[in-house]
């Protein structure tokens, strides 16, 4: 379990660093997509509830460490989605192509309402002036859905270092 954390962990930075750097000076990109937020995803549908929370909340830390945003903003809402996401590990399978597509449809809509819940604790955060319904959310929504099923593909190269139990050790708890 600990490998799999600290390479989730590994690839969490690179992709935020990645994503902070390198996508965000792209001018023809409107918004940002969240790769961290696909990757996240995909690690806890992958490993379940408890590798879910810690890599939502060590990908969380890490955006609050780059973007300068207060301790623990990223963190909470990462580790929600985190976790919610592990608790269907055993009920849906990450392959192909539409069902990674709905999942970070789906999780992309709950971060959208997410970060206006936990931005009420932080009010130094102006995150979206606009409101929860925005071009920028629209923007986010489509890219993230459009890279999901070719970040969780590159993802399944990994795979056999990131699981901690096999498929069958999955349906023989059940």
């Amino acid at each position: 379990m600990a490998r799999s954390i600290l390479l989730s962990s590994f690839i969490l930075l690179c992709v935020t660093v990645i994503e902070s750097s390198i996508l965000s000076n792209l001018s023809f990109l409107y918004v940002v997509p969240d790769i961290v937020l696909i990757c996240s995803i995909y690690f806890s549908l992958l490993n379940g509830r408890t590798v879910g929370v810690s890599n939502g909340f060590i990908s969380g830390m890490f955006l609050d460490f780059i973007t300068g945003v207060p301790f623990g903003f990223n963190c909470l809402y990462r580790t929600l989605i985190g976790y919610a996401y592990g608790l269907f590990s055993n009920t849906i399978i990450i392959s192909g192509v539409m069902v990674p597509m709905l999942t970070v449809g789906i999780g992309t809509l709950v971060k959208a309402i997410l970060v206006h819940l936990v931005a009420l604790f932080f009010p130094s955060v102006n995150i979206y002036v606009t409101g929860i319904i925005s071009y920028q959310l629209l923007f986010e929504f489509i890219e993230n859905v459009i890279l999901a099923p070719f970040i969780f593909k590159f993802l399944g190269f990994f795979r056999k270092y990131l699981i901690i139990r096999t498929t069958k050790d999955r349906i023989d708890d059940v």
